[in-house]
């Protein structure tokens, strides 16, 4: 009698064990499963999300070709950042620098059917600045355009702006009353001012980047 229950508590034992390794296994799946599958959700509500929002090129952006100053913009393939290059008029001596403006520049257009807020705007990637006076970047709400003096005609339409000289062309982020909300269809502007220090013996191109947050 005594070696039947040895022998049934080993068989309980193996049986026990294998029921605790099958339920670990269990676990063990559900959780990888868990992550997975969350992981997979992310990517995929990230997916649908970035058609809705993209920058696009402005009316003042070219081939560059024909035209001086001008402006080329370059948009990434998932139009979340893009290349800006544009050129300035060569400085005067012992007076005002001509300025050279670019009032639709490039856009952030709202394509969703709802609306989204953008988060910050960044600049980046500066080259060609070394004779460089000043940038002034703006993002208005509503395009407007600029008096001869560089002063906008309508500022009250800019909710942002980020001045970059040679000094400072590091990254930058526009400065203003962030967030914005663009609602569905609607789009707002990125304007430039720009001018050349009055040591620069012609003109010159400037490059950086431009890129976005938003929800």
């Amino acid at each position: 009698m005594e070696n039947n229950r040895g022998a049934l508590k080993g068989v309980f034992h193996s049986k026990l064990t294998k029921v605790v390794f099958v339920l670990l296994i269990a676990l063990l799946i559900g959780a990888a499963s868990s992550t997975v599958y969350v992981f997979y959700i992310a990517n995929v509500t990230a997916t649908v999300k970035t058609p809705d929002m993209v920058l696009r090129p402005g009316t003042d952006s070219s081939a560059c070709t024909t035209s001086y100053p001008c402006a080329t913009v370059t948009p990434a393939a998932t139009h979340d950042f893009e290349t800006i290059s544009f050129s300035l008029f060569p400085s005067a001596i012992n007076t005002p620098q001509p300025a050279t403006y670019y009032s639709n520049l490039t856009t952030i257009q709202n394509h969703g059917t709802v609306s989204h807020d953008i988060d910050s705007i960044q600049l980046s990637t500066f080259t060609g600045v070394a004779s460089l006076g000043s940038i002034t970047v703006y993002f208005c709400t509503t395009q407007t355009e600029f008096n001869p003096s560089g002063t906008l005609v309508t500022p009250a339409n800019c909710v942002g702006s980020s001045a970059v000289t040679s000094s400072s062309s590091s990254v930058q982020t526009v400065s203003g009353s962030f967030p914005v909300t663009l609602t569905a269809g609607s789009k707002g502007y990125i304007e430039v001012a720009a001018y050349a220090l009055s040591t620069a013996t012609a003109g010159q191109t400037i490059t950086f980047t431009i890129a976005f947050q938003w929800i």
